[in-house]
C-alpha cells in the first residue's frame, strides 16, 4: 500500500529569479520514498518573504497570497477524495492530472487558449489567428467556455458576423474553421466527448475561390502615376515589388542583404518553410532589381509600416492611378500569378515562383486568366 499523499507551499526550486528577486512559489505533492509532483501557483514573493509555507508579513499581499494557496491544497485534496472513491489508486502525479483537467474544462476560452496555445509549437501566424477568433468570439458573449460551444450557439455567432459585424464571406468561414481547430483540440484532451462535438452536425461552407488580380494597363497606372508624398512613394514601389517577385507580405518584411544571392532573390517562406529562388534580374524585365537600387538597399526597401496602414495608403494610390480594383497587399501575388501566365510561363515554373506546395493552389490563381484566354481563342477559332 502507497503511503499517504502530503502537500506544503514551497519556493520553486529550479523557478526563474525575476529582476526583483523574487520566485514562483509551486505547492509540492508528495509520498514518503514514492512520487513527487508540483503545482504552480503563479504566486511570486522574495525569498526572505517565505518561510515554513507561508508568505510571511513583510509581504503586503501576505494574507491574499496565503488564502490563494490554502484554496489550491483544499482543491488538490479534494481530487485526491474523488480518486479515492472511484477506487484509483492515487499518486501524486494522478492528483495533479486531476486537477489540471478540471482546471482546463472549467477554464474559460481566453484561459484555454493561453494555457493550451500559446505554450504549443503552433507558428505564431496561427496563433495570431486564434487570439483574432478569441476577440471576435468575446465581442459576441464575454466569459466563454469551451463547453459553452454548441450547435446552436455557432448558428447564432455565424448570424451575427454575417449581419452585425458584416464580416466577408471568407472571413466568417476562416473564423468558424479556426474555432473547429479548437474544438478538435479539446476532443484530443478529453474536455469534451466526440459525441459533444457541436461541428458534427455543422456544416461549415466553402470558400469562395474567384481571385482578383491587377492587369498589365492597370500595373502601368500604378507605375506611372506622380506621387509627391514620400510615404506613398515607398507603399507604391514596395507593393509593385510584390507584384514583380510574387512574394507574400511577410516574407516582404524580413527581406535582409542575405536574401540577395547573385541575381536571385532567395525566400525561405515563412509560411510553408519551401526555400524559393527567383531570378530579379530577368523576370518582369528586372523591374524588382531597379527598385532595390532606387532604395541603396533591400533593407531599406522593405522598411514600412503595418499591413493595415499600408493596405490603406494602396488604396490611395490605386485611386490617384484611376486603378478601379480593389487593391490590397495579397493583391499583388495574384497580380503576378495571372501575369506571369499570360507571359506563356508554365504552371510547374509559376508554382516554383511563388512557392506553392500544391499545384492546384497555382491554378487559382490565374483560373480566371486561362478562362479569359479560352474565351478569346474560341472566338477566334469560330469568327464567322
Amino acid at each position: 500500500m502507497l503511503a499517504s499523499i502530503r502537500y506544503r507551499a514551497c519556493l520553486a526550486r529550479n523557478g526563474y529569479v525575476s529582476k526583483s528577486g523574487t520566485r514562483e512559489i509551486v505547492v509540492d505533492i508528495y509520498q514518503f520514498g514514492g512520487q513527487r509532483a508540483t503545482v504552480r501557483t503563479a504566486i511570486r514573493v522574495r525569498a526572505e518573504d517565505f518561510a515554513q509555507g507561508k508568505v510571511q508579513a513583510s509581504n503586503p499581499d501576505y494574507d491574499l497570497h496565503n488564502r490563494s494557496i490554502r484554496r489550491l491544497i483544499r482543491r488538490l485534496m479534494e481530487h485526491e477524495d474523488e480518486l479515492e472513491a472511484t477506487g484509483i489508486e492515487c499518486t501524486p502525479q494522478k492528483v495533479k492530472s486531476a486537477y489540471l483537467h478540471h482546471q482546463i474544462r472549467s477554464a474559460t476560452l481566453r484561459e484555454w487558449i493561453s494555457s493550451v496555445i500559446e505554450p504549443s509549437k503552433r507558428k505564431n501566424s496561427t496563433k495570431a489567428s486564434y487570439h483574432s477568433l478569441l476577440k471576435c468570439l468575446e465581442d459576441y458573449q464575454a466569459n466563454l467556455t469551451i463547453r459553452d460551444i454548441c450547435h446552436d450557439f455557432i448558428e447564432r455567432w455565424e448570424n451575427w458576423m454575417r449581419t452585425q459585424k458584416q464580416l466577408k464571406e471568407n472571413t466568417i468561414i476562416g473564423k468558424l474553421k479556426a474555432l473547429k481547430c479548437l474544438i478538435n483540440e479539446a476532443i484530443k484532451r478529453d474536455v469534451i466527448s466526440i459525441d459533444q462535438n457541436p461541428f458534427k452536425s455543422y456544416q461549415i461552407p466553402e470558400m469562395t475561390s474567384r481571385e482578383e488580380s491587377l492587369s498589365f494597363v492597370e500595373l502601368k497606372k500604378l507605375i506611372n502615376v506622380k506621387l509627391d508624398d514620400p510615404i506613398l512613394d515607398h507603399i507604391r514601389d514596395a507593393f509593385l515589388f510584390c507584384c514583380f517577385t510574387g512574394i507574400r507580405w511577410g516574407d516582404f518584411k524580413a527581406l535582409t542583404s542575405k536574401s540577395l544571392q547573385g541575381k536571385a532573390l532567395v525566400i525561405d517562406q515563412q509560411k510553408t518553410g519551401r526555400l524559393v529562388r527567383i531570378p530579379i534580374d530577368t523576370i518582369f524585365w528586372g523591374k524588382a532589381l531597379e527598385l532595390i537600387d532606387k532604395y541603396v538597399t533591400i533593407e531599406s526597401l522593405s522598411r514600412i509600416g503595418g499591413n493595415s496602414f499600408c493596405n490603406t495608403k494602396l488604396r490611395e494610390v490605386a485611386q490617384l492611378a484611376g486603378v478601379k480594383t480593389h487593391c490590397h497587399w495579397h493583391l499583388s501575388r495574384h497580380t503576378c500569378a495571372t501575369l506571369l501566365n499570360e507571359r506563356g510561363l508554365r504552371m510547374q515554373e509559376i508554382q516554383h515562383i511563388l512557392g506553392h506546395q500544391k499545384q492546384e493552389t497555382t491554378e487559382k490563381h490565374y483560373a480566371q486568366t486561362a478562362f479569359e484566354q479560352v474565351k478569346k481563342s474560341v472566338k477566334k477559332a469560330f469568327k464567322p
